[in-house]
C-alpha cells in the first residue's frame, strides 16, 4: 500500500519533501489535523472505536490530579458504576454529604457517582473510588505511514480514504498561499547598447613656393544618440493571489476565489497586450533608429573616401613637383585616413551587431516574463480547480459518515 504522502502526492501532483510547500512535517499535521476532524463528525458509536481506556482515583474537588489528552471523553465509571457528568462549578454540591445536601439530586453517591473537568483534568465523585474513563486520543498521523493502523489501529478502514483526502486539500490550500511569493516583480531589461565615437584627424600640410596644399578636412563625426529606442515596459498588474488564498483557505468561499482569479486574469491579459504594444513601438523605434544611424555611417564614410581621394591627387601633384617631404606627409596623412575609416567601420559594425543582440534580449525578457505569468495563472486555476473537486469529494464523505443527505449538485 502506498505511504500517505504518495497518496497525497497522488491527489495533488504536487512533489513534497523537507522543503516544498507543502514541507513533510507540515503534511504529517495536516493528516493528524484531519484524522481528528473525521474523528469529531464520527457518530457516537464509531467515537467508541478511536477512544482508549486510561484510569484514575477520585479525589476531592480541588486537588484533580489527572490530565486530560483531548478532553473528548465518552464515558466514566467509578467502582464500575456509569457516571454522569456534571459541570465544574457543581462539584462542591455533589461532594457535600452533610444530610441536607445528600437530599438534593447534585450529591453525588456510591451508587449515582458524577465526574467533572476542572482546569484540564477529570475527576470524580465520590472521593477514593476507582475510576475508568474512555477517551478520544488525537492519533499522530506522519506522512510515512500507509495506514492508520500505525497511529489508530482501530480506526475504520471505510473512511480512512478522508485523512489522506482532508490533507490533500490543506496542502493545496499551502501551495497556492506560497505561489503569492513566488510571482515575478517587473521584467528586468538589459542596458542599452553604447554610442561609439567616431575617431576624427586634423593634419596640416606644408607649404613651398611652387604649391601649398590644404588642411585635411575631416567630417563630422556620427552622432545619433540623441534617437536611440527605449524600451518602456508598463507597470506590473497587482496580481493579489493572497486574496485568492485567503477565500479559499480562511474563507472557504470558492466562488469568490474563483471570481478573483477571473479579475486576475483580465489583468493579465492587459499587462500582456499593453507589453506587446511597448514591444511594437520599440522595435518600430528601433528600425528607424538603425537606418538613420546607418545613413549617417554612409555618409561619413563617403566624405571620408572623397576626402582620402582628395588627399592621394595632392599628393600625386606634389610627387610630381618633386616636392619629396610634402609628398611624404599627405601619403602618412592618406594612412592615417585610411586607419581612421577601418577603425570607424569596425566600431560601426561592433554598434550594429550590440544594437542586434540588445533587441533579441529585449524581446527574449519579454517573452520570459509573460510566459512566467501567464504558467503561474494556469498553476494556479489547476490548484483551484483540484481543490475544489477535492473538496465536494471530502464533503460527500463526511455526509456519508454522519449520514447527513448530500447537498445538491453534489
Amino acid at each position: 500500500m502506498q505511504t500517505f504522502e504518495a497518496q497525497v502526492e497522488g491527489l495533488t501532483s504536487l512533489t513534497i519533501t523537507s522543503s516544498s510547500s507543502p514541507t513533510q512535517t507540515e503534511l504529517s499535521d495536516f493528516l493528524s489535523d484531519g484524522a481528528a476532524e473525521i474523528i469529531n463528525a464520527m457518530p457516537q458509536r464509531l467515537k467508541y472505536l478511536c477512544a482508549t481506556v486510561d484510569t484514575f482515583t477520585s479525589t476531592a474537588f480541588g486537588s484533580e490530579g489527572k490530565p486530560l489528552k483531548s478532553g473528548q471523553v465518552l464515558s466514566v465509571t467509578r467502582a464500575d458504576e456509569p457516571c454522569r457528568q456534571i459541570p465544574a462549578e457543581l462539584a462542591g454540591r455533589a461532594s457535600d454529604s452533610s444530610a441536607f445536601a445528600s437530599s438534593h439530586m447534585e450529591t453525588a453517591t456510591a451508587t449515582d457517582p458524577v465526574w467533572y473537568i476542572y482546569n484540564g483534568n477529570i475527576n470524580a465523585l465520590p472521593t477514593s473510588g476507582a475510576c475508568k474513563f474512555l477517551e478520544i486520543n488525537r492519533p499522530a498521523v506522519a506522512y510515512t505511514h500507509d495506514s492508520m493502523d500505525d497511529s489508530l489501529a482501530s480506526f475504520p478502514l471505510e473512511y480512512e480514504y478522508l485523512v489522506p483526502l482532508y490533507a490533500s486539500i490543506k496542502s493545496l490550500q499551502n501551495a497556492m498561499g506560497n505561489k503569492t511569493s513566488s510571482l515575478p516583480t517587473d521584467v528586468t531589461l538589459p542596458s542599452a547598447p553604447v554610442t561609439p565615437a567616431i575617431t576624427t584627424v586634423s593634419y596640416t600640410d606644408a607649404t613651398n613656393a611652387d604649391a601649398s596644399v590644404e588642411a585635411i578636412v575631416v567630417p563630422a563625426k556620427i552622432d545619433v544618440s540623441g534617437n536611440a529606442p527605449s524600451f518602456v515596459s508598463p507597470v506590473s498588474p497587482a496580481a493579489d493571489f493572497a486574496k485568492v488564498t485567503t477565500y479559499v483557505e480562511t474563507d472557504e468561499d470558492v466562488e469568490l476565489a474563483s471570481s478573483k482569479l477571473q479579475q486576475i486574469q483580465s489583468q493579465i491579459s492587459d499587462f500582456t497586450a499593453k507589453m506587446q504594444e511597448s514591444t511594437n513601438k520599440f522595435n518600430k523605434d528601433n528600425v528607424r533608429y538603425q537606418m538613420e544611424f546607418q545613413e549617417e555611417v554612409t555618409k561619413v564614410n563617403q566624405d571620408l573616401q572623397a576626402e582620402l581621394e582628395r588627399f592621394r591627387t595632392k599628393a600625386s601633384i606634389a610627387q610630381f613637383n618633386k616636392q619629396q617631404d610634402q609628398a611624404l606627409n599627405l601619403a602618412n596623412a592618406a594612412k592615417q585616413m585610411e586607419d581612421v575609416i577601418a577603425d570607424n567601420n569596425g566600431k560601426l559594425q561592433k554598434y550594429g551587431s550590440e544594437l542586434q543582440k540588445y533587441q533579441a534580449e529585449v524581446s527574449s525578457e519579454i517573452q520570459n516574463y509573460n510566459a512566467k505569468i501567464q504558467k503561474h495563472v494556469t498553476d494556479y486555476q489547476w490548484l483551484t480547480s483540484q481543490y475544489q473537486q477535492l473538496s465536494a469529494d471530502y464533503q460527500r464523505g463526511l455526509q456519508l459518515l454522519t449520514g447527513a443527505p448530500a447537498q445538491r449538485g453534489q
